[in-house]
């Protein structure tokens, strides 16, 4: 269900977007004080309504409508008031029009990204050849609020205590319910405050002293390693081609940053 928070949220995008009002020439939903409320704008607000699970009603229309009204009732007063004057909301205002406006652009550009099949294989070569001496790390963790509960831990993992069942009786991670295995993991995939720690660790063994993280202290088993096998270009075409569009994406920007004029 749509609450009133988000419409209000919905609407205020919607005016940004739309440039606060709509051509006189267009059909108004509303006119208030003398100022046209495109249907542009409402339109607007529909689409992001439909978004968020909204079924599309007169019920639902009379609900935007009013709201749109709203908005503009309190947006004149505020104006009225001078509001639209003070340096920090003209401030507010010009980097949220330049955030839209760089999303916008950002979005058309990514329309008109081809990649080509040998640009895209040229890309999985390079990644491919990245990773192939990589190695992958089968992991289990423990979490705990405290470093005292973590030390616990581990004290009882050395005694004896299966791995898993501490895992699924102490962690306060997800991860508890199947024992605090993480599964395979590449190293850049892994936390950079447990990397270090896993890839000096050996198989079948757990951190000699807990990690705190910003999820809380963590303890780490390595059940396994093994060689990465790179999958074929037909399994990995997706990110194949995440990864060439966000390059192409990369360069435009930096292409548009190199032709401004920065003092």
């Amino acid at each position: 269900m749509i609450t009133r928070k988000k419409l209000l949220l919905a609407g205020l995008c919607a005016c940004m977007v739309m440039a606060v009002h709509a051509a006189d020439t267009a059909k108004p939903v509303a006119t208030v004080n003398g100022v046209k409320l495109g249907s542009e704008l409402m339109d607007v607000l529909i689409s992001n309504a439909l978004a968020q699970g909204a079924t599309d009603s007169a019920d639902l229309r009379n609900q935007l409508r009013n709201e749109l009204v709203t908005r503009e009732v309190l947006a004149q007063e505020a104006r009225r008031q001078g509001l639209d004057k003070e340096p920090v909301i003209k401030a507010q205002m010009a980097l949220q029009q330049n955030a839209l406006l760089s999303e916008l652009l950002v979005a058309k550009q990514n329309e008109k990204i081809k990649p080509s099949d040998e640009k895209l294989r040229a890309e999985y070569k390079r990644q491919a050849d990245l990773l192939a001496d990589a190695e992958e790390y089968q992991i289990s963790h423990i979490v705990t609020a405290t470093e005292a509960e973590a030390k616990a831990v581990i004290k009882a993992a050395k005694d004896g205590a299966a791995f898993d069942k501490l895992a699924s009786e102490k962690s306060i991670n997800p991860s508890a319910k199947g024992g605090g295995n993480l599964g395979w993991l590449l190293m850049n995939q892994i936390n950079s405050l447990l990397s270090n720690v896993v890839a000096n660790m050996a198989v079948g063994g757990v951190t000699a002293l807990p990690i705190q993280t910003q999820e809380g202290w963590q303890v780490l088993k390595l059940d396994a390693k093994r060689k990465y096998k790179v999958p074929t270009f037909d399994a990995s075409k997706q990110q194949v081609i995440n990864a060439v569009m966000a390059n192409e994406r990369a360069e435009y920007v930096q292409k548009l940053l190199k032709a401004a004029k920065v003092e």
